[in-house]
Formats: structure tokens, C-alpha cells, sequence
């Protein structure tokens, strides 16, 4: 009877966190998407106006662009979603509860690690299928409408200058759009042997699958002078052909139109096989192995933050948020290393786009460990006094008052003094010399001091321990607030 009543209860939690973590992975995802995007209204701006881009092409490149940012999005938002609920649980005593109830911390984990499944789903569906095809339409689309308007923006008898390193004027534009009479081209891509090229008309031709505009020229001639050897040439022609770059558009480079970020992942095995040079493939095998790394963060988030929001928030429901923000930092620093260093062949890029994952994953079973035995965290006991020191000074900042240092200890041993008590009624000896910054000797006393009397009841019980005066007890403070 009892059994089935706790494995009710345990359905329940499970549907309880889970609820309270998809919502708030949901939340992330929307509130980080729309942040990303307000960032580019810039560049959103510019392609509007100077680009010739309408109301729907916008919101189609919008939503081009939104595949490559939600596969960065999603594992950040499910990692500070995690931490925010586990954090407010830990906050509201919901997890003392749990775990009074007989719950474990593995039993507490399986509904958030099932967010983490989806969540690796869904970034597994955009970083190897969706946003790769949508990278490529993505410039098809730039490309439409430049091409569009270096057609529209041609005018009789004024220079335009919107190709990659051609002047071009056109002296008579009949009805027939695509061609132009009387057509002079002043070409200085090579800059030691500017050319100049005159032709009766020509026809702008598109080449989408190259992603080049082309200009048919007949019946002119190529005026070209050489600086260097000080010689001028000319050549007559019947027909030329011109690539014209229009803005934004991309050269076909290696025999290939597609650039790594909008291959499959069958296209970039291929085109790693193509090179025999390792220090050529390693840019492509970076690319192909973060396609697979990126997804499984999802996993090692999920992992690693439930042990962390258990330890972390103790001196607010806003610990978790601020955690999860350093360590998105830190993971993605790894990562940004990893890909420099994997694509110049200093690390293989196998190791170098796996060692963040396999890092966290180390720092997961560390923390899982220490959460089932329910030991401190020294580094989290740290890095939560600091969170909390920086939040009384900016509440005191904006009420207008700075305390000093000693205002600082006044406030978070008001607050924290059953806490801190608690940890040094029941720390061993090593974790007594960790946290208070003391020796052995001391450690033993402060453990035989409280075996005889029952524990110590304040701070300032400290002083009755047998070896820790006045400079040691402001030596402890002065460590336990770091």
C-alpha cells in the first residue's frame, strides 16, 4: 500500500517537473529568439533599403535565418530552464521536501531528462537536416534580389557601381529590359592592369545555379593598360562574356556553389574525401563533427544541471540564472578554442569539437556523485556567496547607499547564518579546512567541540573552541564570504 501510494506520488512530481521545465524551456527559447533578432534589425534595416527586400522577402529571410540560430538557441535555453525551475524548487524548500519524501536525485532527474531528449531531437532536426537547406535558400534568396535589382537599378546614362569592381554605364535602355546599347565598363579588379571595355549592346543574363549575373557583350573592344610593363593593348570582339557580382552574392569557389555551412552531411563527407591535403579537410571535418556535438550539449545540459540547481541556488531563485550564464560562457569558449584549433590541425577536430561535451559530461557524474552523497560544493559555496555579495551591493547602489565590507558580512550572515551553522555542525574535517581556511588542528578541535557540547549554536561559538582567537574567527568570516 505504501509502495504504490509513493510510486503515485513520484507520477505526479515527475509530471509536475516536467510541465514546469518545458514551460520554461519554451519561455527561453522565445525570449532568447527574439532578442538574437532585434539584435539584426540593423541589418534587417540595411537590407530593406539598400537591398530592394519588401515585406516578404524579409519575413522569408527571417525565417531562413531562424534554423542556424535556434540549433545555438535551444541548448542554452534548456540549460538556464533547468536551473531556473530546479533553482526556485531548491529556493521554496521543494526539494528538501522531495528528498525527505524518500525521491532520489536520479528519480528527480528522468522527466527533466527526458526535456533533454526533446530538446536534443529538435537540435539534432535543424543542425543535420533543416538548417543546411536553409542556409542555402537563404542566399538564393539574397541573390534573387540583388540580381533583381542591379536589373532595376541600371539607368541610362549614369554610372553604377555596384558590382565587385566594375563601373558600368549604359547609354540607351530600350523596352526589352535584360538588354543595353551602347555599353562602357571600366573594370579595375586587376589592379595593375585596369581595362576598359566598349561594346555596341549586351544582355544581362542570370546564372542562378552559379549564382552569377553574366553580361553578353557583342561588337566591342577591350582597352587594357599595364602599368608595370607601361604597354596598352587592345582587343576587338563579336561576343564577350562578363561575371558580373552582384552585391551579396558568392563566387563558386573549389567547383562548388555551396559553402560548408549549407552542405548536408553526406555533402561534406564527400567534399572530405576530395582533399588528400589534411590540413584542407580538417576545416570540413570541424564542420561536419559540430553538427553531431552541438545536439548532444542538450544531453550533457540536462545531466549536469539538476545536480547543479540542487547545490547552487542558496541565496535566491536568481542563482540558477546567472550559473547558467557563466557556463554557457565558459562551454562556448571551449568551443570557439576547439574550432580554431581543430581547423588548423593542432587538435584533431574529433577532439576538438568533443572535449566541451566530454568536460561538462566529467563535471555531470562529479556533481551527481556529490548530490546523492550530499556533500558541499566548495567552488558552488564560493561562486553562490559572490552572487549574493554583488546583489546587496547593487540593491544598496540603487537605494542610494554603498555599505562598506563590513555591512556586506552584516547582511549575509543575517541571512545565511542557519546555513553556514548547519555545514559546520555536520562538514568533516576536510571540508572544515576547505571552507573555513583552517588546519587540521583546528578542524579537529572544532569537530571535538561540537561532538561534547552538541554542536555550536552562532559564529561567535567559534571563539570557544579551543585554538581559534580573535585573528582566526575574522580569518574565517573573511573566507566564508570570500
Amino acid at each position: 500500500m505504501i509502495l504504490k501510494k509513493l510510486k503515485s506520488n513520484i507520477g505526479i512530481i515527475n509530471c509536475y517537473l516536467f510541465t514546469d521545465t518545458f514551460s520554461n524551456f519554451g519561455v527561453c527559447i522565445f525570449i532568447f529568439t527574439v532578442t538574437v533578432l532585434m539584435s539584426q534589425i540593423f541589418k534587417l534595416t540595411e537590407l530593406v533599403i539598400n537591398k530592394g527586400f519588401g515585406l516578404g522577402e524579409t519575413l522569408i529571410f527571417i525565417v531562413y535565418l531562424l534554423p542556424s540560430l535556434l540549433t545555438f538557441v535551444i541548448p542554452i535555453s534548456l540549460l538556464l530552464a533547468i536551473l531556473i525551475t530546479i533553482g526556485r524548487m531548491s529556493a521554496d524548500d521543494e526539494i528538501i521536501a522531495f528528498k525527505a519524501s524518500g525521491i532520489s536525485l536520479f528519480q528527480l532527474s528522468r522527466p527533466i531528462l527526458i526535456v533533454s531528449l526533446i530538446a536534443y531531437l529538435l537540435t539534432n532536426l535543424f543542425a543535420i537536416y533543416i538548417s543546411p537547406a536553409a542556409n542555402h535558400s537563404l542566399k538564393k534568396l539574397v541573390f534573387d534580389i540583388a540580381k533583381n535589382k542591379a536589373e532595376i537599378g541600371i539607368k541610362e546614362r549614369v554610372f553604377n557601381s555596384d558590382f565587385d569592381g566594375l563601373t558600368l554605364y549604359v547609354n540607351q535602355l530600350p523596352s526589352q529590359s535584360n538588354r543595353l546599347q551602347g555599353v562602357l565598363i571600366s573594370d579595375t579588379r586587376q589592379t595593375d592592369a585596369p581595362s576598359t571595355i566598349i561594346a555596341e549592346e549586351g544582355y544581362l543574363i542570370p546564372q542562378p545555379q552559379d549564382f552569377k549575373l553574366a553580361l553578353y557583350l557583342k561588337n566591342g573592344s577591350i582597352h587594357r593598360l599595364n602599368k608595370k610593363q607601361n604597354t596598352y593593348q587592345k582587343i576587338d570582339f563579336k561576343t564577350y562574356n562578363l561575371n558580373l557580382n552582384p552585391p551579396n552574392s558568392e563566387s563558386k569557389k573549389n567547383g562548388r556553389v555551396k559553402k560548408k555551412k549549407e552542405m548536408s552531411v553526406v555533402e561534406l563527407s564527400d567534399f572530405a574525401t576530395e582533399y588528400k591535403d589534411q590540413k584542407k579537410r580538417y576545416p570540413i571535418l570541424v564542420e561536419l563533427h559540430s553538427r553531431f556535438a552541438i545536439p548532444f550539449a542538450c544531453l550533457v545540459f540536462g545531466l549536469l544541471s539538476v545536480p547543479l540547481g540542487v547545490h547552487s541556488p542558496r541565496s535566491g531563485k536568481s542563482d540558477g540564472f546567472v550559473i547558467g550564464l557563466i557556463l554557457i560562457l565558459i562551454y562556448y569558449i571551449l568551443f570557439s578554442v576547439g574550432k580554431n584549433f581543430g581547423s588548423t590541425g593542432v587538435i584533431h577536430p574529433f577532439v576538438s569539437m568533443w572535449m566541451p561535451n566530454l568536460l561538462f559530461l566529467f563535471c555531470a557524474f562529479y556533481l551527481f556523485k556529490k548530490g546523492q552523497a550530499e556533500s558541499p560544493i566548495f567552488i558552488l559555496e564560493k561562486l553562490s556567496w559572490f552572487i549574493e555579495l554583488i546583489k546587496t551591493r547593487l540593491h544598496a547602489i540603487m537605494e542610494g547607499n554603498l555599505p562598506d565590507e563590513s555591512a556586506d558580512l552584516s547582511i549575509l550572515q543575517e541571512s545565511d547564518d542557519l546555513s553556514i551553522l548547519q555545514d559546520i555542525n555536520t562538514n568533516n574535517k576536510e571540508e572544515l579546512m576547505l571552507k573555513l581556511g583552517i588546519g587540521k588542528k583546528k578542524a579537529d578541535a572544532i569537530i571535538d567541540y561540537r561532538e561534547k557540547h552538541g554542536g555550536i549554536t552562532s559564529l561567535e561559538g567559534l571563539k570557544k573552541v579551543r585554538g581559534i582567537g580573535e585573528k582566526t574567527f575574522a580569518k574565517i568570516k573573511k573566507n566564508i564570504i570570500g
